[in-house]
């Protein structure tokens, strides 16, 4: 007796690429945890459907003021964060310039937060790179500008995102108004978003200025 032969079901594959795993994270991983102090965990974003861009989220248990004291004093942060070593491989550089040799890819950070007990820090790329080589002006302009992003002192922000910039329509067309260009590298210091509990809305710092900027403002954050 015969039998016909089984049609084979046609099969379909995602046009979305599966992600390579990328080498190195665990011992990155640990780096940032022993230099910070904090549970980190990395993520690969999907930002714009670029692959190789890394989510790094760090929980800290300090507050902001502990957290600028420590900066300070040398007794938080990556070491180029107060007097790098030369050839330091404990850096934050380092250790991504590590991670790119051994998948012989670029590999960038897209986001870079660190949640403390009572404030959230946000900072997205801006540029290749503007992360890990702006890192540590960011913090130390957060503590230039903490008397003035704290209200003289009344009460922290609950999040801080680092940079903003205002969407513009024009000619139906979304643009971003307010501020430099995203690629310029001080475009981390000329306007930050901040949310306190007690507002329904974002207010916008001025670094430059240092002034709070309020008024109904359509915010994106990179």
């Amino acid at each position: 007796m015969s039998h016909k032969p089984k049609k084979k079901r046609p099969s379909y594959t995602s046009k979305t690429k599966s992600k390579k795993e990328i080498l190195g994270l665990s011992s990155f991983k640990k780096l940032l945890e022993k230099n910070f102090y904090a549970t980190v965990s990395i993520s690969n974003s999907n930002a714009c459907g670029e692959q190789n861009n890394l989510v790094i989220e760090m929980v800290c248990n300090l507050g902001l003021l502990e957290m600028l004291y420590h900066l300070e004093h040398g007794t938080w942060g990556s070491p180029e964060l107060s007097e790098p070593l030369e050839n330091d491989k404990t850096t934050i550089i380092a250790g991504l310039q590590h991670i790119r040799e051994i998948n012989q890819t670029f590999i960038d950070i897209e986001e870079f937060s660190i949640l403390l007990k009572d404030c959230n820090i946000v900072i997205k790329k801006i540029a290749p790179e503007s992360i890990e080589q702006e890192l540590e002006v960011i913090l130390t302009a957060l503590a230039e500008n903490y008397v003035h992003i704290t209200r003289s002192l009344s009460g922290n922000p609950s999040e801080i995102f680092v940079p903003v910039f205002e969407e513009v329509s024009v000619n139906n067309q979304i643009t971003n108004g307010l501020g430099p260009t995203r690629l310029a590298k001080n475009g981390y210091y000329a306007y930050w978003g901040l949310y306190f509990n007690l507002d329904e809305r974002a207010v916008i710092y001025d670094v430059k200025n240092k002034s709070l900027i309020s008024g109904d403002l359509n915010l994106l954050n990179l």
